[in-house]
C-alpha cells in the first residue's frame, strides 16, 4: 500500500509538471465570453518522397478544405518547403478574395523538392514569434512525410534536428503558438513531430494512407479553429430562426454511387449542378462543402451515402461558447469543462431561459470503447451563466471524443473536441535483425517537454526465461529518447520492468513505472520473432534493385569448375587414402623438425636474455606467478559458477571469461560510486563507463527512493529476482550486486541470457 501511495503521489507530480511550462508560456486563457479568432498557418511538405506517400496529391483537396472552412475574421497563410521555403498563400485576414486566390495557388502544390527543411519552414511561418499578436489564437499545421534533411551530411542533419529542439521549439512555446503535426509516412521523424506537438499541446497524428489525410487535416483544423455545430443525426439536422448561415461538410463514403443532395424544409432540392441563390457548393475529392445563407427554419435532410464524420456548422446570433480545452492529458487526469450561451454577443444569464436548457457532455473512447454521459444542468442555474464540470473518465490511454449538446427545445447546439490521453512516458519495442540475430530495441519517450533530461535516468530490470534478472541503464539518444538494446540468447519470454527517476523543468523530482513489457523470443507464434531471410533481403542487399547491372553479375552461378570433379566416382576413393598413408611419415618428419627448430630458438632466446637480466629477474617472474594464488579464494567461486551456464553457447562462455578477467582489477569502491551517482543524479548514462560497469552496492539502497528491503544482501536479492511473480517492488540497487555466481562481476551478467547493453548512441 505504501508503494502504491508513493507511486500515485509521484505520478501526480508528473501530471502537474510536465505541461507546466507549456501552460505558463501560453497567453492567459480567454474567458468563454471572449473567444479569440484563429490564426492558422499551414506548412506543406513538397519533397520528392511525396510522390510515393501522396501519389494522388491529396494535399491539394485537404488544403482547399481548410481554406474554405476558415471563417471570415480569422487569419491564415500557407508555406511550402523542400530544400527552400516559400510562402504559397500570403498570411492575411481571410476574405472571399483571399479564399479564391488561395484555392488557385493550392493547385501548384507538387513533389519536386530535394530536401526536407522543416526547421526553416517553422521559423518562416512563425516570423512574428518574438512579438506574437495577443488578439489571435495562433496555430501551425505541419504536414510532412520525412525527417530533418537539409544536407547529404548526416552530422549537419543531426545538428539541425538539435537546433529545432533546442532553439525553434522554445521560441514557439514562448510565443504561445500551438503546433499540430501530421505525418504522412511511417518514415517521418515521429520523435521530432511528437516533440513539437506535445511540447505546444498540439495533436500528433499519423495518416497511414493518403486517404486518411483529409480527416486528420480536418481534425487539426478543428483544434485550431473550433466551430459551432448543430447535431446531424440519421442524415437530418434542424435549423432554427437564429441561424444566419450553415455549412454542411459531407464526406462521401468510398465508391458512393449517387451525388450528394440537400432537401430543404419546403422540399426544395439542392444539388451541385444547380445555380440557386444563397447557395455555394464546393465539390472535391471525397467531400462536398455546401454553404447556405439565410436558410429556411426547420428540418433539413442530407441525401447521400454519408460518412459518420460529416457535420454541419452554423453562424448564428445564438452561440455556444466553450473555454479552450487541452488536446493532451495524462491518464487519470480530469478535463475541466466550462461553457456558456451568448445572444448577440452577450452572455445569457436569465434564469427563466437557462432552466429550459438540457446540457449534456458525453465522452466516448475511440474507436469502440466505453461511453459516459454527464449532465451540466443545475437548478438553480449559475448566476453568471457559466456551466462547469470536471470530466474524470480518462483512465485508459487512447483517443477520446467529447461532445457537448445543448437542447433549448426550440434550438440545438453542439460542440465537439478530441483529446489524446497519454502516459507521461511511452514505451515501444522494435525488433531489428542483424546477421540473422534478433535485436530488440526498447525506447522510452517523454510525452511532455519540460524534463531536465540531463538529470532524468531510466533503468530496466530484465528477467530472462530461466528466471534470472539483471539491471541495465537506458541511454539518452540524440533524439531525446532513452534506448536499451537486448540481444537474447535464450528462447522464451523476457520480461522488462522499467523505472524512470527524473527532474522536471521546475526542479521537482518524480518517478514513473510503466507496465511490465513482455517479449517472446522464438516460437512460431512470436510476433517479434525474426524472419532472417526476408529481413536480410529488405536490408542493405535490397539496394542493388536500383542497379540491375549488378544483378547480372552472378557469374559464380554458371561456374563449371565443381562439375568436372569426379564426385560421382566413389571407386577412386581408396587411392587417395593410400597416397595419404604413404605421405604419413613425411608429415611426421616435418612436424618433428619444426618442433626441434622451435625448441632451439627458445633455448637460444633464454641464453641471450639470461645474460642480460640475470637470475634476479627470473626470481621476480617466479614471485609474480605465485602472487595471484593468495586471493584465489574468490576465483574458485567463479569457477563454480561456470558449470551453471555450461549449456550456454560458446559466445556466452567467451563473454563470461572476459567479464571474469575484467573483474579482477576492478575495485569495489568504483562500483559503489557509480551507484551513488545514479541516486544523486550525477551519473551520465551515456558514458561508456556507466554502460560497462557492474554496480555492486553493499548498503542495499533502492534505485528509486528506498524500494525493496534495505540491508538485503546480494544473495537475498537474487532469490527475490527468481520469484515466480515478476514484481518490480524488489527493483533495488541490490540487484546490481553480485549475482551469486561468485565471479564478482555483479548482476547476473554471467547468466548467459545475452541481454547485455550495447551503446547505440552514435
Amino acid at each position: 500500500m505504501r508503494r502504491l501511495l508513493r507511486l500515485l503521489a509521484a505520478t501526480t507530480v508528473v501530471f502537474s509538471s510536465l505541461y507546466s511550462v507549456s501552460a505558463a508560456t501560453q497567453p492567459e486563457a480567454a474567458k468563454p465570453d471572449q473567444p479569440l479568432p484563429a490564426d492558422v498557418r499551414v506548412l506543406v511538405d513538397i519533397s520528392g518522397s511525396m510522390k510515393q506517400n501522396d501519389p494522388r496529391n491529396l494535399r491539394r483537396p485537404a488544403l482547399e478544405l481548410v481554406l474554405q472552412l476558415l471563417p471570415e475574421g480569422s487569419k491564415a497563410g500557407v508555406w511550402t518547403f523542400g530544400r527552400y521555403v516559400n510562402m504559397l498563400v500570403p498570411h492575411r485576414p481571410v476574405s472571399p478574395a483571399w479564399r479564391t486566390d488561395a484555392a488557385d495557388k493550392a493547385e501548384s502544390i507538387s513533389s519536386l523538392g530535394l530536401f526536407t527543411n522543416i526547421g526553416e519552414a517553422l521559423e518562416k511561418a512563425a516570423y512574428d514569434a518574438d512579438k506574437p499578436n495577443p488578439q489571435y489564437r495562433t496555430s501551425l499545421i505541419l504536414l510532412t512525410d520525412g525527417m530533418v534533411d537539409i544536407s547529404r551530411d548526416p552530422q549537419q542533419n543531426q545538428a539541425e534536428w538539435r537546433r529545432i529542439a533546442d532553439d525553434v521549439l522554445p521560441l514557439l512555446q514562448r510565443a504561445g503558438y500551438t503546433v499540430h503535426t501530421v505525418a504522412l509516412s511511417d518514415n517521418a521523424d515521429k520523435d521530432l513531430l511528437n516533440k513539437l506537438a506535445l511540447g505546444t499541446d498540439g495533436i500528433a497524428a499519423v495518416a497511414q494512407t493518403a486517404d486518411d489525410l483529409m480527416k486528420i487535416f480536418l481534425q487539426a483544423f478543428d483544434q485550431a479553429a473550433p466551430a459551432e455545430q448543430v447535431p446531424l443525426e440519421e442524415n437530418r439536422f434542424v435549423i432554427d430562426s437564429s441561424v444566419e448561415e450553415f455549412t454542411a461538410l459531407i464526406f462521401r463514403k468510398p465508391n458512393a454511387s449517387a451525388d450528394t443532395r440537400l432537401l430543404g424544409p419546403d422540399r426544395t432540392q439542392y444539388r451541385s449542378d444547380k445555380d440557386l441563390p444563397d447557395m455555394n457548393w464546393y465539390r472535391a475529392y471525397g467531400y462536398d462543402l455546401i454553404t447556405i445563407t439565410r436558410p429556411l427554419e426547420g428540418e433539413w435532410q442530407v441525401q447521400a451515402d454519408m460518412d459518420p464524420d460529416s457535420r454541419v456548422t452554423v453562424v448564428s446570433d445564438l452561440n455556444l461558447l466553450v473555454r479552450p480545452l487541452r488536446n493532451n492529458i495524462f491518464r487519470g487526469e480530469s478535463l475541466p469543462l466550462s461553457l456558456l450561451l451568448q445572444e448577440d454577443g452577450d452572455t445569457i444569464t436569465r434564469a427563466q431561459f437557462l432552466r429550459l436548457l438540457d446540457i449534456d457532455a458525453s465522452v466516448s473512447q475511440r474507436p469502440h470503447g466505453n461511453d459516459w454521459q454527464q449532465s451540466l444542468a443545475v437548478d438553480p442555474p449559475p448566476a453568471d451563466g457559466i456551466y462547469s464540470a470536471d470530466l474524470a473518465y480518462f483512465d485508459t490511454v487512447g483517443d477520446y471524443d467529447l461532445q457537448v449538446l445543448v437542447d433549448g427545445k426550440s434550438f440545438k447546439r453542439e460542440f465537439s473536441h478530441r483529446v489524446a490521453v497519454r502516459e507521461p512516458f511511452s514505451v515501444t519495442v522494435q525488433q531489428q535483425v542483424a546477421d540473422n540475430t534478433a535485436v530488440y530495441v526498447v525506447t522510452v519517450s517523454a510525452s511532455g517537454q519540460t524534463l531536465d533530461r540531463a538529470q532524468t535516468k531510466v533503468a530496466a530490470r530484465i528477467r530472462n526465461p530461466q528466471g534470472r534478472s539483471s539491471i541495465k541503464p537506458l541511454l539518452l539518444t540524440p533524439a531525446d529518447t532513452w534506448q536499451l538494446q537486448l540481444t537474447p540468447a535464450l528462447e522464451g519470454e523476457y520480461q522488462v520492468a522499467l523505472r524512470v527517476l527524473g527532474v522536471d523543468g521546475a526542479g521537482q523530482a518524480f518517478e514513473f513505472e510503466p507496465d511490465i513489457l513482455s517479449i517472446q523470443v522464438g516460437g512460431g507464434d512470436d510476433p517479434f520473432s525474426p524472419a532472417p531471410e526476408t529481413a536480410t533481403e529488405s536490408g542493405p542487399e535490397a539496394v542493388p534493385e536500383s542497379e540491375p547491372e549488378s544483378q547480372l553479375e552472378p557469374k559464380p552461378e554458371p561456374e563449371p569448375e565443381p562439375e568436372p570433379e569426379p564426385v560421382p566416382e566413389p571407386e577412386p576413393e581408396p587411392e587417395p587414402q593410400a597416397e595419404e598413408a604413404a605421405k604419413w611419415p613425411l608429415y611426421v618428419g616435418l612436424g618433428v623438425g619444426n618442433l626441434l627448430i622451435v625448441a632451439l630458438a627458445f633455448f637460444a632466446y633464454r641464453m641471450i636474455m639470461g645474460g642480460r637480466r640475470g637470475d634476479e629477474s627470473l626470481e621476480q617472474l617466479d614471485r609474480a606467478a605465485v602472487a595471484p594464488a593468495e586471493p584465489d579464494t574468490t576465483e574458485p567461486a567463479a569457477a563454480e559458477a561456470a558449470p551453471a551456464d555450461a549449456e550456454a553457447p560458446a559466445a556466452e562462455a567467451e563473454l563470461q571469461m572476459e567479464e571474469v578477467a575484467a573483474a579482477e582489477p576492478a575495485p569495489a569502491e568504483a562500483d559503489t560510486s557509480v551507484a551513488d551517482g545514479l541516486l544523486a543524479g550525477e551519473l551520465d548514462l551515456a558514458s561508456d563507463a556507466a554502460v560497462e560497469a557492474d554496480i555492486d552496492v553493499g548498503d542495499g539502497m533502492s534505485i528509486l527512493d528506498g524500494l525493496g528491503d534495505e540491508g538485503e544482501d546480494a544473495a537475498a536479492a537474487e532469490t527475490g529476482l527468481d520469484d515466480e511473480d515478476f514484481d518490480d517492488s524488489g527493483f533495488s540497487l541490490d540487484d546490481f550486486g553480485d549475482d551469486g555466481a561468485g565471479d564478482g562481476a555483479g548482476g547476473d551478467d554471467n547468466d548467459g541470457d545475452g541481454d547485455e547493453y550495447k551503446d547505440n548512441k552514435n
